[in-house]
């Protein structure tokens, strides 16, 4: 047995029983709560109950892609774009240069590529100078109006935090994440 992640996710109802932890360790409180676990199945399947739910994942390693269509546990669809996004457990990294006749067009395509990716590791909520040093990063910064090409983006990105102040946060909109997936997609097939 390796020592990989994995999860037991169980909800009778959602009253869920979760374990999470090592391979080793998940399967050890299987074992000890396996009578438990088994008699509330089997409760519920006398109460007949249309659903229970038992799972047991493994965290995927980075780079793989994701079954099309799959859902992750964040509700929206799991989707892999691993020829322009580096995704390793919560860090994210862009591996390729975003497209964008202007800098400003680079740089609202560098923060759509980025928040979906966080988004799709459940991290939400990004702060805004972790935007601004990638725009840096990536070579399309126009410091004087990247507040202004950011502001102008506010139908994909949502910016909270008074302005000048150093808490200010982006997430994506809907219509953000709809656009970011269009990119990944297009810079993913090249």
């Amino acid at each position: 047995m390796s020592n990989s992640e994995a999860k037991l996710h169980l909800s009778l109802e959602d009253g869920v029983f979760e374990i999470s932890g090592s391979e080793l360790f998940v399967s050890q409180q299987i074992e000890n709560f396996k009578e438990i676990i088994l008699e509330a199945l089997q409760n519920r399947k006398d109460e007949s109950l249309d659903v229970v739910e038992s799972t047991i994942s493994r965290t995927p390693p980075a780079a793989q892609p994701i079954p099309e269509g799959a859902k992750s546990e964040h509700g929206f669809d799991k989707k892999s774009f691993p020829r322009v996004l580096h995704i390793e457990d919560k860090d994210v990294k862009i591996i390729k240069k975003m497209p964008g006749a202007t800098n400003a067009k680079k740089s609202v395509n560098t923060a759509l590529a980025y928040l979906w990716g966080k988004r799709s590791v459940g991290v939400e909520g990004i702060s805004y100078q972790e935007i601004r040093d990638l725009c840096q990063h990536q070579g399309c910064l126009d410091s004087r109006n990247f507040a202004a090409s950011m502001k102008n983006a506010r139908e994909y990105i949502i910016i909270e935090g008074k302005k000048g102040s150093s808490a200010k946060t982006c997430k994506l909109t809907l219509p953000g994440v709809e656009r970011a997936e269009e990119l990944l997609e297009d810079l993913n097939g090249e």
